[in-house]
């Protein structure tokens, strides 16, 4: 791709980072490989949206969080090179959020400011209430990423896991009260949802101007199958 005067197109990166509960309660109900197996199937819908997009270079970053934050994929990765290694849920494992959020920050402050036009897109996927063992709270770990200058303007969704998903501090986390928070109640929904949210949030973030996180105004898919989740657990 080039420009009219035979240039190429400088291309912006476009950070994409999954953020994924990886607590003890995700071995329930087979959550954990469904979460799997929705990462596995929304890599070649992020590759098209990479390979369509001219202006953005979609680089993908994944952080687990149970007892502690964990990255699975630290640096920065282009999406074409990207082969996921399934994730194991932690036994007895809580769910420090607070603390991931809080790790998070730490890494969007280094993000090179004079390229990263983009803001990131920040996916969260939680099936239960944030502890702080760690002895940061949600509301810190919350705190630490606003002050953040990309985690502000970052476009930021997230997807509860099951009926015990704590839906108010997802809808903290996304910030705007029309962005839609869906909670994902059997293994299909979980992944229509992760491809749903993927699709919208790498829409949203590659526009030319950083902004807010509204702009999210595709419809999530409807609900699909029975709620197994929400009746065995």
């Amino acid at each position: 791709m080039s420009d009219r005067l035979g240039g190429a197109l400088a291309r912006k990166p476009l950070h994409f980072i999954f953020v994924l509960d990886v607590s003890g309660s995700m071995m329930r109900g087979g959550r954990i490989q469904a979460l799997n197996n929705a990462i596995t199937e929304v890599l070649p819908h992020l590759r098209d949206e990479a390979r369509a997009n001219p202006h953005a270079e979609l680089l993908v970053r994944v952080l687990a969080f149970a007892n502690e934050p964990q990255w699975v994929i630290e640096q920065p990765t282009p999406v074409d090179q990207i082969h996921w290694s399934r994730l194991e849920a932690v036994p007895r494992g809580f769910t420090e959020l607070g603390s991931a959020l809080q790790t998070l920050a730490a890494a969007l402050d280094h993000l090179d400011e004079s390229k990263s036009a983009f803001p990131p897109a920040i996916i969260l996927v939680s099936d239960g209430r944030p502890t702080q063992s760690s002895g940061v709270t949600f509301a810190e770990g919350l705190q630490a990423l606003l002050n953040n200058r990309w985690g502000a303007t970052a476009v930021r969704l997230a997807l509860g896991v099951g009926r015990d998903a704590d839906m108010h501090s997802l809808r903290r986390f996304i910030g705007d009260e029309d962005v839609p928070l869906l909670r994902a109640d059997n293994p299909e929904q979980l992944v229509e949802y992760i491809v749903w949210a993927s699709k919208a949030a790498s829409k949203v973030a590659s526009r030319p101007v950083v902004g807010p996180t509204n702009g999210v105004t595709a419809a999530p898919p409807s609900p699909i199958g029975d709620p197994i989740w929400s009746t065995l657990g």
